[in-house]
């Protein structure tokens, strides 16, 4: 009896344990499954308002991007319209009646004479405003006074005449054919930067596509002193469209890689270059004057010359050719190479392309005799270099850079480097 009896308390005990047990793991896995449907809430929430700001951000930025795209087309309507009614180194301001040109002087001119013609007539005789008439184009009158009234520029359906006014426009030199060189109107022309390393011959090429184009060229770094030397494009905004081409002698890939700021690469924003590449033994020569004397035009003398000041100037410098030319070449697209010694050789056939890949006017093949006969300028040295000397180790550093210049030349088909460079020195 007692045997039973423990044996029923014991059954008793292990069916209370096995329910406390059993309890205790359906109270956990609901715990757990509590514990889960929490995550899982959480992780539908995130979703939900991640699909709903993407959804909304994609329906902003297309419509963001459709308000830019009908800005810029509207932008390049305006922009057409007003290309449309100019000329080199002048703008249409408004219209005016024949008997407003009291003060104009008519010009006598063969018939269906075009704006261009009229305004170039009025220009290389000093004048500030030229007139001509919107439909039979066959009158052309000059006048430097500005007493007359200005009608609103919407000509086309009446018979009055254009008015245009010149822009910032200087003899640069004494010959009337290509002497005349003016601004362009704002927006005209794109960006496009006349690249070269330092000591290159940058600041002659200005000189000769100035005569070429008739047009101002710009640059980046405002120099005061070439500004009173007659380059009146050196102080304007570089990217305003009013030069033809911008001096640069920088690059933003390589200065990146020496941690420039953004500012500064900002400012060589171009849409495509003519790049200017010089002989790199006579570019460091020219280079060095220019840093030692201070002056575009310097020159030092043998007793004023440092073996140690010109040793540092190489080391620091010499490898920054590579650098510049390289990546032009690689990057830069439209791009047009110009070799200094070929433009000396035969100034004629590379003004020829270079007044090309600009868009220059017609009129620049009847200029190109004319900058033939006054292409020195004021800013083309001429010196003795012997005194200045390049060791083996400098000698074979620049012409591992001049091969790569030229393998990268050939690869890209552009003109390579000139013969001259291994007739002058020792490879």
């Amino acid at each position: 009896m007692a045997l039973n009896s423990l044996s029923a308390v014991f059954n008793i005990s292990s069916r209370a344990r096995l329910l406390n047990c059993s309890f205790n793991f359906r109270q956990q896995h609901s715990e757990k499954m509590a514990s889960s449907m929490k995550v899982v809430a959480v992780i539908v929430l995130v979703l939900f308002f991640w699909n709903y700001h993407m959804t909304w951000s994609s329906v902003y930025r297309e419509g963001a991007t459709t308000r830019d795209n009908d800005m810029r087309r509207l932008h390049k309507a305006e922009v057409k319209a007003t290309c449309a009614r100019t000329v080199r180194g002048a703008s249409l301001f408004g219209c005016a009646r024949i008997r407003e040109l009291q003060t104009f002087s008519k010009v006598n001119m063969s018939s269906g004479v075009s704006a261009h013609d009229c305004v170039r007539r009025c220009q290389r005789m000093n004048f500030r405003f030229a007139a001509t008439r919107h439909v039979s184009r066959t009158d052309c009158y000059c006048s430097s006074q500005a007493d007359f009234s200005v009608m609103d520029k919407n000509c086309e359906k009446r018979r009055e005449f254009l008015l245009y006014k010149f822009l910032g426009c200087r003899m640069k030199v004494p010959d009337s054919t290509c002497g005349l060189v003016c601004f362009d109107p704002l927006g005209t022309n794109p960006p496009v930067a006349l690249a070269s390393y330092p000591g290159s011959g940058n600041t002659w090429m200005r000189h000769v596509i100035e005569l070429t184009t008739g047009v101002y060229t710009g640059s980046v770094y405002s120099a005061k002193g070439l500004y009173k030397a007659g380059f009146l494009g050196e102080l304007r905004q570089c990217n305003d469209g009013s030069t033809i081409a911008i001096k640069d002698h920088n690059f933003p890939i390589w200065m990146r890689e020496l941690n420039v700021g953004l500012n500064d690469i900002a400012k060589y924003n171009h849409t495509g270059a003519i790049l200017l590449i010089r002989n790199p033994y006579d570019a460091l020569i020219s280079e060095y004057k220019r840093l030692v004397t201070n002056k575009h035009l310097g020159d030092i003398k043998a007793k004023d010359f440092s073996e140690d000041s010109w040793e540092v100037h190489v080391n620091k410098t010499e490898d920054q050719w590579r650098f510049l030319n390289t990546n032009y070449i690689k990057y830069i697209s439209p791009l047009l190479v110009v070799h200094y010694e070929d433009l000396k050789h035969d100034a004629k056939q590379q003004l020829w392309r270079v007044a090309r890949f600009l868009n220059a006017d017609h009129e620049f093949e009847i200029r190109i005799n004319c900058v033939l006969r006054n292409q020195e300028g004021l800013f083309h040295r001429h010196s003795n270099s012997s005194f200045y000397s390049f060791t083996e180790e400098m000698r074979r550093r620049i012409n591992s850079n001049i091969a790569e210049v030229s393998r990268l030349l050939t690869l890209y088909h552009h003109p390579d480097i000139p013969e001259q460079y291994k007739s002058s020195y020792t490879f």
